[in-house]
């Protein structure tokens, strides 16, 4: 079983790339449920914690031996999303990562390409 670090290592990255491909579907349903939660130290928002969360454990699932305790000791999710490292601006992220993309061509390996060639498919239906 991997650390609890170990997992949360990835996290970020998993979010990122699932919200990005599902951003379709997630934007509109946050914004019709008023769901968006603000970020304080930027003013950026992100997803309600019950979508992030439900992602994350499909996308890991070695993290729902962690939930569990969790929220014994401590039940607000909102919390728990910051002490995986996901509260914040999706958005703000995936701009950051194309600017870091445009800059740095060396990382634009064969598995970018590939990830980058599914989105494509998914969005062109």
């Amino acid at each position: 079983m991997m650390t609890f670090e170990q997992i949360k290592a990835t996290l970020s990255d998993k979010w990122l790339n699932y919200y990005q491909v599902n951003r379709c579907w997630i934007k509109p349903l946050m914004d019709s449920r008023n769901l968006w939660k603000p970020i304080p130290n930027n003013g950026g928002k992100r997803p309600c914690a019950d979508i992030i969360l439900g992602a994350i454990t499909a996308l890991e699932p070695e993290l729902a031996y962690w939930i569990p305790p969790f929220c014994e000791i401590e039940p607000n999710q909102d919390k728990f999303v910051k002490v995986l490292g996901l509260d914040f601006d999706p958005e703000t992220e995936l701009n950051n990562r194309e600017e870091e993309k445009a800059k740095n061509p060396q990382f634009n390996s064969s598995d970018t390409d590939e990830l980058e060639s599914i989105r494509k498919q998914l969005q062109t239906g």
